[in-house]
């Protein structure tokens, strides 16, 4: 039954473009002789000693071999028993390495940066050298890890081997990422200050209560900016301090939308502004719902064509809900769309990002209880965030 359920699969997988690999394993006998074969290496022995990385030696079923002491060490195990046989998504404990054959079939596999870099570097024979994210489950809910990975073919008595190091860059990419949109939405903000404090030098008396305020709502912008990145860089909710009230919807959106001006994003295109907001009071974590509706415009922007339209929608529904919506032309690809919301997972290539989409939700979701959504399609893309009224 199980050889005929993987057939089925293998098939099905071919057809949808749904697997990368074949999702058949080595049997014992075979697995066995391959691990002995690999441990009496003496290149092998050599290289697993000498790796202060993780360091996994696997077949041409991506099935780990053998492994060295850091890696063994790093899972806090007494030797590799419970590691050889298995597939790196499932050594690691990938949260999408537990459908019905394992490591390399869910959708989301097609685009894990690990499966593709050994399956790469298998195909073509070479050294692929990769950074990658992988999400695991861990004991305060789904966490992310980062690694540089480099995978190299090795052949031995005419089997094709690979080896793949891994070196572990979380901290890294968390400060790097973190820096990247902590000075821009540091620079965004003190730049609203700045304009709102050159008007007030030149404003009339009965103006500068209205000013003021203005003045004081981007200041707790910036206080706020500080206490999320500081949370960001822990990744417990618990520890920011929620701090709801009242305010007018249309003081929001003027908030989020000034705070775009100083983005290289935005020069060239337009921004489409919802009706209808001026007498709507919410009470919620305001500065919170700046910072995600901000992230929700600048993604659009970021993946809109110079001289096309971002547009910025308001629905109401009743006394209940509250529908923030963002929409810009282009589609998302498919192969990104399961990751869309994975910390560090980012359609550019350059370091410092992968916080945006992440950010919308964790925020818009752990923080004011709404629900995150989006849709994309040949109409365009359009991200959502729905609120509770009350």
């Amino acid at each position: 039954v199980l050889c005929n359920t993987h057939k089925l699969l293998h098939r099905r997988g071919s057809e949808m473009n749904h697997y990368i690999a074949a999702p058949e394993k080595s049997d014992k006998a075979q697995l066995n002789q391959q691990i002995a074969l690999a441990a009496s290496d003496h290149t092998v022995k050599t290289l697993l000693n000498s790796c202060s990385n993780l360091l996994l030696v696997f077949n041409e079923k991506r099935q780990v071999l053998c492994v060295n002491r850091e890696t063994i060490e790093s899972f806090n195990l007494p030797d590799d028993s419970s590691i050889v046989g298995r597939r790196i998504g499932e050594v690691f404990g990938c949260i999408h390495s537990t459908a019905l054959i394992g490591c390399g079939f869910a959708p989301w596999c097609r685009s894990c940066k690990i499966n593709t870099t050994i399956q790469n570097c298998l195909r073509d024979k070479t050294t692929v050298k990769e950074n990658a994210t992988i999400t695991i489950n861990h004991p305060k809910g789904i966490h992310s890890r980062c690694f540089s990975i480099k995978c190299m073919p090795y052949q031995l008595e005419g089997q094709e081997l690979g080896m793949i190091s891994l070196h572990e860059t979380t901290r890294l990419r968390n400060l790097e990422t973190l820096e990247r949109y902590f000075l821009s939405d540091f620079s965004r903000a003190v730049t609203a200050i700045d304009c709102k404090t050159r008007m007030a030098r030149s404003s009339r008396y009965e103006d500068l209560p209205a000013l003021l305020r203005s003045l004081e709502q981007r200041a707790l912008l910036v206080e706020s900016d500080i206490r999320l990145h500081r949370f960001l860089l822990g990744h417990e909710i618990d520890n920011h301090i929620r701090r709801p009230s009242e305010i007018l919807l249309s003081e929001v959106i003027e908030l989020a939308v000034d705070g775009l001006t100083e983005s290289p994003f935005v020069v060239g295109k337009s921004l489409e502004p919802p009706d209808k907001t001026a007498d709507t009071r919410i009470y919620t974590d305001w500065e919170i719902l700046v910072r995600i509706l901000q992230y929700m415009l600048l993604n659009a922007f970021e993946h809109t064509d110079p001289g096309c339209v971002v547009k910025l929608g308001i629905t109401i529904k009743g006394n209940d809900d509250i529908i923030f919506t963002v929409w810009n032309h282009r589609p998302i690809i498919e192969l990104m769309r399961n990751r869309i919301f994975q910390r560090h997972f980012s359609s550019q290539r350059e370091t410092g990002r992968g916080l945006g989409t992440y950010a919308i939700k964790l925020l818009g979701e752990g923080f004011l209880g709404g629900q995150v959504a989006f849709e994309s399609g040949e109409a365009g893309t359009t991200f959502s965030l729905t609120l509770k009224l009350k």
